[in-house]
């Protein structure tokens, strides 16, 4: 296929996907030499989709994180600017978990996760 077809094609494609765009992306997506990684990262970071992704999989391996005895009695709720908040399912427990077990989780957590994912953990009494 000529080259410069392509180009023409992939300016038309940009110029229609570039309104879409929150404004600081829609210069982003007008450098077509940019990767196509760049792009998405930025996108992802405006979305904070990578947030929700982290707070998944952090969900999903809660009980390897602290064990199954504390897994059946906490789990991960959200996770906002690095901070995971934790609902916990009695003061006990909640007292537990914040006094000498929150440094061992959340070393086990930046690990597995990255430290600027996770920088720290509240723990929430769900009631």
């Amino acid at each position: 296929m000529n080259r410069s077809r392509t180009s023409k094609s992939g300016d038309r494609t940009l110029r229609a996907w570039r309104p879409t765009l929150p404004s600081d992306l829609a210069s982003l997506a007008t450098d077509t030499a940019l990767p196509a990684r760049q792009l998405v990262t930025a996108a992802l970071g405006q979305m904070k989709l990578g947030e929700q992704l982290d707070a998944a999989a952090i969900s999903t391996a809660w009980a390897e994180m602290v064990g199954p005895a504390l897994a059946k009695h906490s789990s991960p709720r959200a996770l906002h600017h690095g901070v995971l908040t934790v609902g916990v399912s009695n003061p006990a427990i909640q007292m537990e978990l914040r006094g000498r077990l929150k440094r061992d989780i959340l070393v086990r957590l930046q690990q597995r996760f990255g430290a600027s994912r996770v920088r720290d953990i509240m723990f929430r009494h769900d009631g």
